[in-house]
C-alpha cells in the first residue's frame, strides 16, 4: 500500500492538474503585473516595446559605468588630435555610457540618445555638464544631427528574442534588412575618418552596405568572443559561437 500511494505522489508531481497548472499561470501572470506597477524600469521596458513595436531594438534597459574601458581607450587615443571631438552614445539608456566618455574626453561633445522615454528622464536628473545632452530617437532634432568624430552602438541592435534562440532565423520583427538601414542611418552621420563601435548585435557590421567605406581599427580588446546566436544576411542562424570586430574606421569618401 506504501509503494501504491508512493507511485501516486510521484504521478501527480510529475502530472500536475489542470487546475494546479491554472493556478501556476495565475501567479505568475500576477508576478508580472506587479512588477509592472512597481518597477518603473521594467514598465518602461514594456510600454516601450508596446508604442514602438517598429522602431525599438534591445528593450532591456540596464548599464553601467566604464562598461567598455578598452573602447573608449581607444576612442580618446584615436581623437587625441581633434580639440572638441563629438561623440553619439546610441541606445544610451541610463546614460552611463555617455558620462563615462565624457571622463574619458573631457573636451568633447557628447549626445546620447534613446527611445525609452524613462531612462531619458533618469539621464536628465544625473546630468552635471552642458556638454552632455540627451534627445529621444525619434526627436525630430534628431534626423539633423552630426557629423560626429565617433559613435558609439554597443549592445543595441539585438532583441532578447535572438540572445539565447536556438530558432533557424532571427525573430521576424528585426531582420537584417531594418539592421542594414539603422546601420547606413548612422553612418551618414559619422565623418569620414570617424570611428564606429559596435558589439552585442544579432547581425555583423561587416555584412552591411556600408561596411566597405570601412577598414579595422585593431587594438587590444579590439575583438570580443561571444557565445550567442549570430543570424545572416538572410537572416539565418550562421553561428552560435563567434569572434566579432567592434571597432571600425570611415574611409574619407
Amino acid at each position: 500500500m506504501k509503494q501504491a500511494l508512493k507511485s501516486k505522489i510521484q504521478t501527480w508531481s510529475l502530472s500536475p492538474s489542470p487546475f494546479l497548472r491554472a493556478l501556476a499561470r495565475s501567479l505568475r501572470a500576477l508576478g508580472h503585473v506587479r512588477r509592472f506597477l512597481l518597477n518603473p524600469r521594467i514598465r518602461s521596458e514594456n510600454l516601450t516595446r508596446i508604442f514602438h513595436r517598429d522602431s525599438h531594438f534591445q528593450g532591456a534597459t540596464f548599464s553601467e559605468p566604464n562598461r567598455y574601458p578598452e573602447l573608449f581607450a581607444a576612442c580618446k587615443l584615436h581623437l587625441q588630435n581633434i580639440p572638441a571631438p563629438t561623440i553619439l552614445s546610441f541606445g544610451c539608456a541610463t546614460g552611463e555610457e555617455a558620462f563615462s566618455l565624457a571622463e574619458v574626453l573631457p573636451n568633447a561633445t557628447i549626445v546620447g540618445v534613446d527611445i525609452n522615454r524613462w531612462c531619458l528622464r533618469q539621464c536628465a536628473k544625473k546630468n552635471r555638464t552642458p556638454r552632455i545632452r540627451f534627445l529621444h530617437t525619434l526627436a525630430p532634432e534628431f534626423p539633423a544631427l552630426g557629423p560626429f568624430d565617433a559613435i558609439f552602438a554597443m549592445a543595441v541592435f539585438q532583441r532578447s528574442e535572438n540572445r539565447t534562440s536556438t530558432a533557424p532565423t532571427a525573430h521576424g520583427s528585426f531582420t537584417f534588412t531594418k539592421f542594414d538601414q539603422e546601420i547606413a542611418r548612422l553612418d551618414a552621420k559619422l565623418k569620414p575618418g570617424g570611428l564606429f563601435f559596435i558589439d552585442h548585435a544579432d547581425f555583423a557590421f561587416e555584412d552591411t552596405a556600408v561596411a566597405a567605406h570601412y577598414t579595422l581599427l585593431a587594438f587590444p580588446g579590439s575583438e570580443f568572443a561571444h557565445d550567442r546566436p549570430l543570424f545572416g544576411r538572410d537572416n539565418a542562424l550562421i553561428a552560435t559561437q563567434f569572434t566579432a570586430h567592434r571597432a571600425f574606421v570611415k574611409r574619407g569618401v
